[in-house]
């Protein structure tokens, strides 16, 4: 009797283990991102830019949940790796090509990579710099985490050209942004900007 307990315990304690570790699998997310420098500060959006903020920057959704760090403050030091994602996943091509072809804006990086949607207070950032075109003057770190929403914190740095015998300029964007999976998000500052999308990965599963 003693000995069929014990087999029955631990069969419930293995359905159980086995129930916890299917439920511990995180959904992974193809995240891109384009880069653009805004060549004339006083330009009006262009029809790509008024889309994309039209689906992002001024969506209602509620500030329930706290950033991952404050705006004046760097953020953690928990960095990972991601495989990158093919350039034949790419979603954002064709807003790249209009960016080209403006004489207000110019993109300065197109990437992006696959990663899990860590929960909110295990975001995991990743380091852009060998993701980006050497010269492109942008460095800096990237999270996607997953809460109620899902959640894009950017902490880049762009070092712009000077003009003829003039210093490079140091500017900053730092920005978390909750998001809806499959829709354009614009974030900026006021000498460059970045426009973001995330889709749950076809890898996930």
């Amino acid at each position: 009797m003693k000995k069929f307990i014990s087999i029955a315990f631990l069969s419930v304690a293995t359905l159980t283990a086995s129930a916890q570790q299917a439920t511990s699998v995180l959904q992974s997310y193809d995240v891109e991102l384009v880069v653009f420098r805004t060549l004339n500060p006083n330009a009006s959006p262009e029809e790509w830019g008024m889309e994309a903020a039209a689906a992002g920057q001024r969506l209602a959704i509620p500030d329930d949940e706290p950033s991952p760090f404050a705006s004046s403050e760097p953020p953690p030091p928990t960095t990972a790796a991601f495989p990158a994602l093919p350039s034949a996943k790419f979603k954002l091509t064709a807003i790249t090509d209009t960016l080209r072809r403006s004489r207000n804006y110019q993109p300065l990086a197109h990437f992006g990579w696959t990663q899990p949607g860590y929960p909110r207070g295990d975001a995991k950032y990743l380091t852009i710099n060998s993701m980006v075109p050497a010269g492109s003057g942008i460095v800096g770190q990237v999270a996607l985490s997953r809460g109620r929403y899902l959640h894009l914190t950017l902490d880049l740095v762009y070092d712009a050209p000077g003009a003829a015998g003039e210093p490079t300029q140091r500017f900053v964007l730092r920005q978390s942004r909750r998001m809806r999976s499959n829709e354009r998000h614009y974030m900026d500052s006021p000498r460059f900007g970045v426009i973001a999308i995330v889709t749950p990965s076809s890898a996930s599963g």
